[in-house]
């Protein structure tokens, strides 16, 4: 992702040292099989509405059991097809932050399986990638890249505010997680949105 943005390959290795202190960890999920009932009262969704992850990057094992589905530049919900011995790579909003909008955090969510699944248990290994707590999430704008297309030094924060560390986007979102009163985009009405840290964060129903 580095080398995309024409920086040194190590640019972002840096920005998540093993000794710094982060939040960076791997979640282990199984979801079983739910009554009818539940998956009415959920829409058939399992796992939250649309939403980016707030790190930067997110590995999940490829499952046999389809579940996973992303958003499409269309508006379109698409399965993330099953390879054997592949990694999924999604980015998140720290992502996004740190290379000026040029790398989209992912829309994903989980759903209900396939009819032919839904008997099934499905497991999910899931490495969740944080950078150091004290790193600013301020565009890279010494990336060549970012240059041409005119990235400013605050990326997707007001100019003149502060821009957040790792550490307080983490707390931020977590901290409002079923706490803030969403509102309908005027935009999408399938679409809720609220403000953190000055920056717009939509859900997708």
């Amino acid at each position: 992702m580095a080398l995309g943005l024409e920086l040194p390959e190590e640019t972002f290795v840096k920005l998540h040292e093993f000794d710094a202190v982060g939040e960076t960890h791997v979640r282990f999920l199984k979801y079983h099989p739910r009554p009818d009932e539940d998956e009415e009262k959920t829409r058939g969704v399992w796992l939250s509405k649309g939403h980016t992850d707030l790190g930067t990057v997110t590995l999940l094992y490829s499952q046999a059991v389809s579940a996973l589905q992303v958003l499409g530049v269309d508006g379109r919900w698409r399965w993330v097809k099953h390879v054997d011995n592949a990694l999924i790579v999604n980015a998140g909003d720290g992502m996004e932050f740190l290379s000026g909008g040029y790398y989209r955090a992912t829309v994903h969510r989980v759903v209900q399986p396939p009819q032919d699944q839904r008997n099934l248990p499905r497991l999910s290994i899931v490495y969740l990638g944080l950078a150091n707590d004290d790193v600013k999430l301020a565009p890279l704008v010494d990336s060549p890249v970012l240059q041409r297309i005119g990235v400013k030094e605050y990326g997707r924060f007001n100019s003149g505010a502060e821009i957040p560390t790792m550490e307080m986007w983490r707390k931020a979102r977590t901290s409002t997680y079923g706490q803030n009163e969403l509102k309908v985009s005027e935009k999408d009405k399938n679409v809720e949105e609220e403000i953190i840290n000055g920056v717009l964060l939509r859900h997708y129903n």
